[in-house]
């Protein structure tokens, strides 16, 4: 008996339709498109560009970045720490040091701009045979029929019906097709906001300019900085408590309100926070994983399935993986009816839901502990001493060792 085969789809559907052309959609439409699917990612900004600063890629997803052939473009402007350093919020010297090594000695560490991932990824995937990139395409619904998707988009000409055999949510922590999948779970409400900017590398301090990562932890408050953009730019991220509950990546924030924080920080942090030329404040709120990451010929993926506190510094990382473990999940192009479709995001969702459910508690176990004082804090760094390099690498093993099948 001969196996069904793929639906004929009507002129203008297409197989795959992945709404979101962020890092997660970009992402798994390269993934797919490796494998020879025919993919359109429809993205409801115009421009479909990418805000915000740093992020960093740990060997987790920088060893699927190598493997999609994006090591070279991304090395000419991403930077390998060599080590992770914390300190207390007042006190200049590190007293943790842990080395960023790969298992294999082959995946780096990497911090980069957040728009030059995004770019890297756009281009490779609009460079990617079968992939198709459309702007200003905002999802309005989903009709489930038996062999195809029927999901309507609304754009400056107007509205637009396009099927499709499977369908990714890659649409954010804010996501439509989250709601598709029967989550209808709000955001949980606010508690930190992150303020973030990019300061010229030549008026920075020695130590600061170099290839690592500082953290610094305080009471209510913590701070990231680490050299991007060819070692141009440090990227500067200050986490305060705060309960303003307000949509946006880009609101201006009023450097006077970072004043109380700000004097209570040991010299360099305080002169390097005095450099910023100008902050970004977001609002950082975080929801459990979906109740399915899968449901039928529909999945989702980044920040539409598990949006995390970035406290662990993986929302792209986890993104990325996603992306590749959907697409090896999938049937080949030859054999994706809606059925095989079906079964494979089942697999999907089976071989994520415990990682991204654990990356989640992670993050907010960081939230509880970096922002500690007193006793509390001081045993948190005793612990953290105790551990030595070797024990503070092996915490997270778990983390940064996972491979991707090749």
């Amino acid at each position: 008996m001969q196996p069904p085969r793929p639906p004929e789809l009507p002129p203008g559907d297409v197989p795959i339709v992945i709404i979101g052309g962020g890092i997660a959609g970009l992402a798994a439409a390269v993934a797919l498109g490796r494998r020879g699917h025919t993919v359109l990612v429809a993205e409801r900004r115009s421009d479909a560009s990418e805000t915000g600063a740093g992020l960093q890629l740990s060997p987790n997803a920088s060893h699927l970045l190598l493997r999609w052939g994006l090591g070279p473009e991304l090395a000419r402007t991403a930077i390998a720490p060599t080590h992770l350093a914390i300190r207390r919020w007042g006190e200049p010297r590190a007293y943790v040091e842990m080395p960023f090594k790969s298992a294999d000695d082959r995946a780096p560490f990497w911090v980069t701009l957040r728009s030059d991932l995004h770019a890297t990824l756009k281009q490779a995937a609009s460079d990617t045979p079968g992939v198709t990139l459309l702007s200003d395409m905002e999802f309005v619904s989903l009709k489930a029929a038996t062999d195809v998707q029927r999901l309507r988009f609304r754009g400056k000409d107007g509205e637009r019906e396009i099927g499709a055999s499977v369908v990714i949510g890659a649409d954010g922590q804010w996501s439509n097709m989250r709601r598709q999948l029967g989550d209808a779970r709000s955001l949980d409400p606010a508690a930190w906001e992150a303020w973030r900017t990019l300061i010229p590398a030549g008026s920075a301090p020695d130590f600061i300019r170099a290839a690592a990562t500082n953290l610094w932890l305080g009471r209510d408050s913590h701070a990231v900085h680490y050299p991007v953009a060819a070692g141009k730019l440090i990227n500067l991220v200050v986490i305060r408590r705060s309960q303003a509950d307000e949509q946006g990546w880009d609101r201006l924030g009023d450097a006077n309100r970072l004043g109380d924080i700000a004097s209570a920080a040991a010299q360099p942090l305080r002169e390097l926070m005095a450099l910023a030329p100008a902050w970004s404040v977001w609002t950082v709120r975080d929801r459990m994983p979906a109740l399915r990451l899968a449901r039928g010929p529909l999945a989702l993926v980044g920040d539409a399935a598990h949006p995390v506190l970035p406290f662990l510094a993986q929302g792209a990382a986890i993104a990325i993986e996603d992306a590749e473990v959907l697409a090896a999940s999938l049937p080949t192009p030859d054999d994706l009816t809606v059925e095989r479709a079906a079964a494979g995001l089942v697999r999907y969702a089976a071989l994520r839901g415990t990682r991204v459910h654990r990356v989640f508690k992670a993050a907010r176990s960081n939230a509880f502990a970096y922002h500690l004082s007193g006793p509390l804090a001081a045993v948190r760094d005793w612990r953290m001493r105790g551990l030595g390099v070797d024990g503070m690498r092996q915490r997270y093993s778990w983390l940064y060792d996972w491979r991707a099948p090749a």
